[in-house]
């Protein structure tokens, strides 16, 4: 008499929530929360400085430089670890969906990513777009028309609390744009030359500053909606962890509950 088969146990064809196999990697989880942590930053620094401490940082310019230096810095990071997690994605698989997430979850799970990853290059590159919007130092077009900026404190004021306010007309220059400030006062921020040129010669003044105005804009609404993604996207995932009662917050490095039997 023949034997019968043992009964293939679907257990072992599917992986733990605590294995490696439902997890992302490790630099993929790193790469996720750090960008997590500069988003939300930026996020906050952006309405407080332009919205609800406006007047403020208006009257109080060392602190909006400072804020400003420490959103574009945060802004371009957030940029290097997404072209990061791009690349590391394509190398290493994601792990499986959970069997019990239906069709159209994983649809807009997988569109809601999509959007996140378009947001965040086009968050950063806007800003560095509107930091680019004036006319180069010394050009014809900064001598004709002094930049609103010129009064920005240099990075060795900014760096020094014994500074006194710097003149107008002092090292940063009393027309054009003044030294960018660098990424974290380290790496120095180039100007995005296409743009920054447009108001080379004085013809080109009024022409950058609507765009500076409409890159500003866009900016803006692109962070409404950033926000609006990130609550989607973390209520999505406390819907899974806790409703669903699937192991979402374990395939992001979090403890959780124990999926359903």
């Amino acid at each position: 008499m023949a034997a019968i088969p043992a009964q293939k146990d679907d257990r072992k064809t599917r992986p733990d929530s605590t294995s490696e196999g439902a997890r992302y990697t490790r630099v993929a989880i790193w790469l996720h929360w750090a960008i997590a942590i500069l988003i939300i930053w930026n996020l906050l620094s952006g309405f407080l400085i332009w919205d609800l401490a406006r007047e403020f940082f208006k009257e109080h310019r060392p602190f909006y430089f400072i804020g400003i230096t420490l959103h574009l810095s945060s802004g371009l990071t957030v940029l290097a670890l997404t072209v990061a997690r791009i690349i590391w994605r394509l190398m290493h698989e994601a792990p499986a969906f959970p069997a019990t997430m239906k069709p159209w979850e994983r649809h807009s799970a997988h569109f809601a990513h999509f959007l996140l990853y378009a947001g965040m290059v086009l968050m950063p590159l806007t800003g560095w777009a509107i930091l680019s919007a004036h006319p180069p130092a010394g050009s014809p077009g900064a001598l004709a028309s002094p930049s609103p900026m010129a009064n920005a404190p240099t990075r060795s004021a900014l760096a020094s609390a014994s500074s006194g306010p710097q003149p107008a007309g002092g090292p940063a220059g009393a027309h054009g744009a003044p030294p960018p400030p660098g990424i974290w006062w380290i790496v120095p921020l180039p100007m995005i030359t296409p743009i920054a040129n447009i108001g080379i010669e004085p013809g080109g003044v009024k022409p950058q500053h609507i765009l500076h105005e409409e890159l500003a804009n866009w900016h803006k609404v692109g962070g409404y909606l950033m926000l609006m993604l990130l609550l989607v996207h973390v209520g999505g995932a406390l819907k899974h962890q806790f409703i669903d009662r699937e192991p979402e917050l374990q395939r992001m490095g979090l403890r959780g509950r124990k999926p359903k039997a």
